[in-house]
């Protein structure tokens, strides 16, 4: 399906480097230290003392009633804060939300636990007694338990507030969540679905059960990090020259070279359909994978795809800056190749720096690997070309 006549507008970008690709861009730049120090309920992450933490929006900056953080976790509240930031810009061009305004979200992993970690060792003691089971239950569970490990009161805060009441989506819970919702908001704006389409995703928010989960999918050391990242899809006629949305591919590839062949298709889908090859690609942005094999997977579909290419673009990651977000970091490269592909320049990898320089195509190839297999590559271009 033809996307050419949907522009991608609006970045709302919340992270540890600011609120903004500008702010982001140029604290890459500056190489600035933008993580903090971390103690979350029952220390530091493992291993590391700091995080790339963003500060819990309040229930003002939210334009919300302070009872609806009871019932909304961190990731919730960033998400409905990232959402509000993308469409601060267009409110004041004219009206937003209504039927035809469409929210498609990438969603994390729910990362909270459902019983305190203070009152396992309670839990321990009572294991042979069912009904003192249940009553350390009753006594521990934190209210409103059941509401807030809803992923979907992200969408429906967001939906509530902003008055958007189209067509809807929720992808979770990996990396590919961000930009599939990308994928299918522009489409349903390009077939008439929607008027509009809101488009966003949230890192988890830094907790030790986050720790836990991904160990189990092969944790390869990296920093987290917590942020939102959100944009418009609108029609060309409606005021919008941002850039477009030219070519996308989605796979699946479960491990080793299957991944890898899986991650090579979806680049080469999402390079024909935007009628262009891997020359034509000026900035590559690959996703900050949580596991070596991934990691690994993703490289040498890179080399696979760009091999021959007399200049192949370096693959730049946002990572120094931001950790890793989770579906939110490839949503975060969308939002930076958008800034890139808007002033002619990009950024590359100088050792331990950062620097800036020109764009040598106007096209930016953004990768997402989810945990389990899932690919989606997206190409992106000025809305001149």
């Amino acid at each position: 399906m033809a996307t050419h006549d949907v522009r991608l507008t609006a970045p709302g970008l919340y992270t540890a480097a600011g609120t903004g690709p500008d702010d982001l861009w140029a604290a890459l730049v500056a190489g600035k230290d933008t993580r903090r120090p971390v103690e979350a309920l029952t220390g530091p992450w493992p291993e590391e003392r700091t995080a790339f933490l963003v500060d819990d929006p309040d229930a003002a900056t939210l334009g919300v009633h302070r009872r609806v953080l009871r019932t909304s976790e961190k990731q919730a509240r960033m998400a409905l804060h990232g959402a509000r930031l993308a469409l601060a810009g267009p409110s004041e061009r004219g009206p937003v939300g209504g039927p035809g305004w469409g929210l498609y979200l990438g969603l994390p992993t729910v990362d909270e636990e459902l019983l305190r970690f203070e009152a396992l060792e309670r839990l321990h003691k009572a294991a042979e007694s069912p009904g003192e089971v249940a009553a350390l239950y009753g006594r521990e569970v934190p209210p409103f338990s059941g509401l807030s490990h809803l992923n979907s009161t992200a969408a429906a805060h967001i939906s509530a507030v902003c008055g958007l009441t189209g067509a809807m989506a929720a992808y979770s819970p990996f990396s590919d969540a961000g930009l599939t919702a990308l994928i299918d908001g522009v489409l349903s704006v390009a077939e008439g679905e929607n008027e509009a389409a809101l488009i966003g995703a949230v890192s988890p928010k830094v907790h030790p059960l986050l720790y836990v989960q991904y160990e189990e999918l092969g944790w390869n050391g990296a920093v987290p990090g917590e942020g939102a990242a959100f944009l418009l899809a609108q029609r060309a006629g409606d005021g919008a020259p941002g850039a477009r949305l030219a070519g996308y591919g989605r796979a699946f590839g479960a491990a080793g070279e299957d991944r890898a062949a899986a991650i090579a298709e979806a680049v080469h889908a999402a390079l024909e359909a935007a009628g262009t090859d891997a020359a034509g690609i000026g900035w590559v942005l690959p996703d900050s994978a949580w596991s070596a094999e991934a990691a690994r997977a993703q490289e040498a579909a890179l080399d696979r795809v760009f091999a021959g290419v007399g200049q192949r673009p370096a693959p730049f990651t946002a990572e120094r800056a931001t950790g890793v977000l989770g579906p939110a970091h490839p949503l975060a490269h969308t939002l930076l190749a958008l800034h890139g592909l808007a002033t002619g320049r990009r950024l590359a990898a100088d050792g331990g720096a950062v620097r800036e320089e020109p764009l040598p195509a106007p096209r930016a190839l953004v990768l997402a690997c989810g945990a389990r297999g899932q690919v989606c590559a997206a190409v992106l271009e000025g809305a001149g070309t």
